[in-house]
């Protein structure tokens, strides 16, 4: 290629990992990625197993909903009932601890507001 095609090629993709067009994925890391889709398909088919094939649509339609539930327009949802519907509430994880703040955290005080409480 001429030295032009290549710094167009870089300015239009970006810099491109050598790595990754060298060798191939570990088998494992894909699997991974998957892991929580692979999870829920087990679970949904040992369900369809034990109760027939309406449990997992009732299963994958309240899963569904519980991910549609929101709060006012503006103001993140915590998604509270999906976590607890997948058991995912009593984990800590990272985006708990580090999260970005609140909107509500931002918004400058009115003047004569008390400030000490």
């Amino acid at each position: 290629k001429q030295w032009y095609q290549r710094r167009v090629a870089i300015t239009a993709g970006g810099f491109v990992n050598t790595r990754s067009e060298m060798t191939a994925r570990h088998p494992l890391e894909q699997s991974e990625l998957l892991y929580e889709l692979n999870e829920q398909k087990i679970k949904l088919g040992m369900a369809k197993k034990i109760g027939g094939v309406a449990l997992p649509l009732t299963i994958q339609t309240e899963r569904a909903s519980a991910a549609k539930i929101g709060r006012l327009p503006g103001i993140k949802s915590s998604y509270l009932h999906l976590e607890v519907f997948n058991g995912t509430d009593e984990d800590l994880t990272i985006e708990d601890v580090f999260e970005a703040p609140q909107p509500w955290e931002d918004l400058p005080q009115h003047p004569r507001c008390n400030n000490t409480a």
